[in-house]
C-alpha cells in the first residue's frame, strides 16, 4: 500500500534562496518559509520555519522570482532526510519539496483577494 503526505503551506521567505546544479545538471534550489499560526488564547502568533527545496524548471523560476520578505504557497510532498551526525547520532530534516509555487502579493486589509502567480 502506498502513502502519500503532501503538504500546502503559505508563508514568507525567510532568506534569498540558493540555486545550485547537481552532477548532472539539475537545478536544485533552497530556501525557507517563516509561517505563522494563532491561537484564540493568545494574540501573539507562533512561528514555525519550514525548509522547502524546488527542482528543475520550478528551482530556475523561484530562483529568478523568490527573495527575502516574499510571500509564496508552496505545495509539494513531505520528504525527511537522514543522515549520521558528527556525534554519530542520527540527524533528520523534514521539507517540503515543492512541485508548485505560487507568488502570492502582500496582505492588504480592504482589498479584494490576492492576485498571485503560479508556476
Amino acid at each position: 500500500m502506498k502513502n502519500y503526505a503532501t503538504a500546502t503551506v503559505e508563508g514568507f521567505v525567510t532568506q534569498d534562496p540558493t540555486l545550485k546544479k547537481t552532477k548532472t545538471g539539475k537545478s536544485v534550489c533552497n530556501f525557507s518559509l517563516a509561517v505563522n499560526h494563532f491561537t484564540k488564547a493568545d494574540s501573539d502568533p507562533k512561528v514555525s520555519y519550514i525548509d522547502v527545496e524546488t527542482w528543475d524548471k520550478v528551482a530556475e523560476i523561484c530562483s529568478d522570482n523568490v527573495s527575502k520578505g516574499r510571500r509564496v504557497m508552496v505545495i509539494g510532498p513531505i520528504r525527511q532526510d537522514r543522515w549520521d551526525g558528527k556525534d554519530g547520532k542520527i540527524q533528520s530534516k523534514i521539507k517540503i519539496v515543492g512541485s508548485e509555487v505560487r507568488f502570492l502579493e502582500p496582505f492588504k486589509k480592504k482589498e479584494e483577494g490576492a492576485s498571485q502567480q503560479e508556476v
